[in-house]
Parts: C-alpha cells; structure tokens; sequence
C-alpha cells in the first residue's frame, strides 16, 4: 500500500521575481507538499516521534521565506525541497509551489511549478 503525507496550502511570503519590486516588497506563495517515508512503525505503535512533525515543517518552511531573494520560482522550489530533505530525510518529495498573482497584464491566473526529487 502506498502512503503519503499531504500538506496543502501553506502560505509562504517571499520575495521572488524578475520585477524589482517583486524582490524588493515579496509576494505570497501558496505550497503543496507530498511526503513519501515509512509510516509503518508509526502506524503500528501510534507513536508520533516515527513520523513526520508537519508542524515542525510549516514553520521551517515559514521561516526560510523571508530569507529567499531570487528571481525564478524554480530556484525557490530547489530551495524548499533542499531544506524539506536535510531537515527530514524523506525517501521522496513532490511539491507544487504557486505564485497566487504573477503581475502580467491581462492575467488573472497562477503560475506553479511541480518539483519531484527521490532520495536513491
């Protein structure tokens, strides 16, 4: 049986962007992250300190965007999925981290990337 940890929605402020002003006043970011590990033990013993402290990632991820200055959402997703990976040795990460309001004349829509990394 596959299993997953699903954290939807944690809404990240950063500054990314090709616009100076995107860089200089951030924006906010909404972040999907999927966790593949081995649940099993948590499973079966209940035990909370065999599983992934999903608080404990938010607040991680929280905190790392207000120190993110770049100019691509492809830099900054690599940067989630490198501090989701140290801090918490998943065997694999997929996230979709979306800009809620790309400043593009005439558009109204989001832009997300997918990222998706394996430890091997």
């Amino acid at each position: 049986m596959e299993t997953f940890l699903k954290i939807e929605n944690i809404k990240l402020w950063a500054r990314v962007g090709v616009l100076d002003e995107e860089r200089e006043l951030g924006q906010i970011f909404s972040l999907d992250v999927f966790l593949w590990t081995n649940f099993k033990t948590c499973t079966e013993n209940d035990d909370i300190k065999k599983t992934v402290n999903y608080s404990e990632l938010v607040e991680v991820l929280k905190d790392q965007a207000k120190n993110i200055y770049c100019f691509t959402i492809e830099k900054y997703s690599n940067e989630i999925v490198h501090i989701i990976n140290e801090k918490f040795q998943i065997n694999r990460i997929k996230i979709i981290l979306t800009k809620c309001k790309p400043p593009i004349t005439g558009f109204d829509g989001k832009v997300s990337i997918v990222r998706i990394f394996e430890n091997n």
